[in-house]
């Protein structure tokens, strides 16, 4: 519930989470059952918020144009995968630096710094362009 604030909607994620076990063939190793269902749950957790999230509750400076989500794939693709996550995760999550940092397993520190250099990045990508 840490990242829906909704209980209803971490019941959905949980449900979901074991019905996506329940119908996949996955071999885990010995004690990767956690990791794998908590990476389930995370990814299913984002895509329900992102559906779930009304255009009014964007952060102000993100548009509310269908072209947008293009748009701004084409904006972060210059980032590493773990940039653009957290840009995804800070921009159309709407999270805090301490919501990413768990979501993305790490420090709240690690999160704010790598945040830091894709902003940087991308400043300097638009400075180009």
């Amino acid at each position: 519930m840490s990242m829906t604030h909704d209980p209803h909607l971490a019941e959905d994620v949980l449900q979901d989470t074991f019905v996506q076990l329940l119908i996949s063939n996955v071999r885990l190793a010995p004690g990767k059952e956690q990791t794998w269902l908590y990476k389930v749950a995370q990814n299913r957790c984002l895509d329900l918020l992102k559906k779930n999230r009304k255009h009014d509750e964007l952060p102000p400076d993100v548009p509310a144009d269908p072209d947008w989500n293009r748009t701004f794939i084409e904006m972060i693709s210059p980032l590493t995968k773990s940039e653009q996550e957290i840009i995804s995760l800070k921009f159309i999550g709407g999270f805090s630096h301490k919501e990413i940092a768990h979501i993305t397993g790490t420090t709240v520190a690690a999160a704010k710094k790598r945040y830091e250099r894709a902003i940087k990045k991308l400043r300097a990508e638009m400075e180009v362009s």
